[in-house]
């Protein structure tokens, strides 16, 4: 059965994803605030941080598979009480467990976050599917809106009780929301596949220009957003520069906003739009920019806000409608899985690698990296339309 991207149904896929990341929107305040408390450096919070994305790099092709084998239905069941599992683990170890917390998130979001676009690739009409990629990836980041002042309150409670209450009711409350959900039971027949046919389908699908285009401007635009989301509550914290709260709630305004009232923008035609990305790209390039000089401008640095906040609210509902469109279906199971990796790839290199960089440099450093990183893509895009007979815009 189709339904439409507002429907109650639909609505209700949207409220269980929102309470899934409304977790981790908390914890990825409080997990470095809480290692930097207890005497951790900058490098290993990247590697703390950065580690979950690896992981769910590695497992979300096998994701994929296991999704369309056992049914998006049955994943969804397993994976949210390995979700309850892993916080009651954080409830009970503590900082101590920070690790294992990291590794275990990443197996759930690997398996949730292709589930729930599985899902809505096979209930939604082709030419609405933009729409319920974009209503989903908002209801992603409106815990952002909360999350972070929400984390910021609890942790600086004397008494941690709250927190942890908190933490427990985000782990039973999915389930419950789960329940009566409309996410479908179909299995597709011929859905496992081995490392050679995965390498097989990977071999023909570079030979497309623009989904090699598309995993790179994914992969570099999540590296930024690591970058942002890892490092962001330290540096203004640690340097005194601008207030994190109220920039983070700008910034999750301008997602949100810009996901709900632009999401019919998002093209839904499986078609390569260099003009629309290199925008996307260029509003990364300003926000930036704007936080690697946050300690000159003083105010304005909430001006970032909302710059960073448009290109994160537009760059991945947009690549990730384009990829489900132009993978070739015969192995559309497997590739939807690597290429959406590259997404957690860049993610966990954001914090991993500009970790580091903090470290031996600054945050400013950094941040000026992130935006020479967004003008690397903005020329490789510019120089791709320049080749006239690229099959990146036959498709």
């Amino acid at each position: 059965m189709k339904y439409t991207p507002l429907s109650f149904q639909m609505i209700q896929v949207y409220i269980l994803s929102m309470l899934f990341f409304t977790a981790s929107s908390v914890l990825t305040v409080i997990f470095p605030l809480q290692a930097s408390a207890s005497g951790v450096l900058e490098g290993e919070i990247g590697i703390i941080m950065g580690v979950y994305m690896l992981v769910c790099m590695f497992l979300r092709p096998w994701a994929g598979q296991m999704v369309a084998k056992y049914s998006v239905f049955t994943i969804m069941k397993w994976l949210l009480l390995g979700h309850a599992a892993t916080l009651f683990i954080y409830i009970t170890f503590g900082i101590d467990s920070l690790y294992a917390v990291r590794v275990l998130q990443g197996v759930v979001t690997a398996f949730f976050s292709m589930a729930i676009q599985m899902g809505i690739s096979e209930t939604l009409r082709e030419e609405e599917r933009g729409q319920g990629m974009s209503m989903y990836s908002l209801s992603s980041v409106m815990p952002s809106l909360y999350g972070p002042a929400l984390a910021l309150l609890l942790w600086s409670q004397e008494d941690k009780i709250y927190l942890l209450l908190f933490i427990v009711a985000l782990a039973i409350f999915p389930l419950l929301i789960f329940i009566r959900s409309p996410l479908p039971k179909t299995k597709q027949p011929n859905a496992s596949f081995t490392l050679f046919e995965m390498m097989s389908a990977l071999k023909e699908a570079s030979h497309h220009k623009g989904l090699v285009i598309s995993s790179i401007t994914m992969l570099v635009g999540a590296c930024i957003f690591g970058a942002i989301s890892t490092f962001l509550p330290l540096y203004m914290v640690n340097e005194n520069v601008g207030n994190v709260v109220l920039y983070l709630f700008l910034q999750s305004i301008i997602v949100v906003g810009s996901r709900f009232i632009l999401r019919k923008r998002i093209p839904s035609d499986g078609k390569w739009h260099p003009k629309f990305i290199v925008l996307v790209l260029l509003s990364s390039f300003v926000g930036t920019t704007i936080l690697a000089c946050g300690f000159m401008i003083g105010p304005f640095i909430y001006v970032a806000a909302l710059f960073n906040g448009l290109s994160s609210a537009m760059l991945y509902p947009t690549l990730t409608t384009y990829i489900s469109f132009v993978v070739p279906k015969k192995s559309k199971h497997i590739l939807l899985g690597v290429f959406l990796a590259s997404y957690d790839l860049g993610f966990s290199l954001g914090s991993l690698v500009m970790g580091f960089i903090v470290q031996f440099g600054s945050f400013s450093i950094m941040y000026a990296t992130c935006s020479i990183l967004a003008l690397f893509v903005m020329g490789l895009i510019a120089y791709q339309r320049t080749q006239k007979n690229s099959s990146i815009y036959l498709t």
